[in-house]
């Protein structure tokens, strides 16, 4: 997490969205790990504009993640590839409001939570590579 997160309080508080995620993806709460995983998406996006942004005019803390992701890619620090994979775990990630839950229908499970993890780890790396 400290390739890509500046602030090493920010980085820690982060690297616990990632611990709980495993958590609950080892023990079936597929729920929580989906949101888990949508924070710490949300928290390295932030980090990434806060701090190679900073003539942004506009605040990153006021922005969606929908927002943050199209910043991220069109200031190239992700790719188009990550950013439309973002976009499905941002929609997953949604399930924090469970009037999504009712109207998607059935509950995402383990290969839902496994299909989010690779969008994770692609974020972060197209953020590390694209830090240097």
């Amino acid at each position: 997490m400290s390739q890509v997160v500046q602030d090493p309080q920010f980085a820690k508080i982060l690297q616990g969205r990632l611990d709980e995620a495993r958590t609950c993806t080892d023990n079936g709460c597929h729920v929580a790990a989906i949101i888990m995983l949508g924070s710490l998406l949300e928290g390295v996006l932030l980090d990434a504009i806060h701090t190679r942004l900073r003539q942004s005019s506009s605040s990153p803390q006021q922005q969606s993640l929908h927002d943050l992701i199209e910043l991220a890619r069109r200031h190239r620090f992700i790719g188009v590839d990550v950013q439309k994979f973002c976009h499905t775990l941002r929609d997953y990630r949604n399930l924090v409001h469970p009037h999504k839950q009712l109207r998607m229908g059935e509950p995402p499970d383990r290969d839902t939570v496994d299909m989010c993890w690779p969008v994770v780890n692609a974020t972060l790396n197209d953020l590390a590579a694209s830090a240097s």
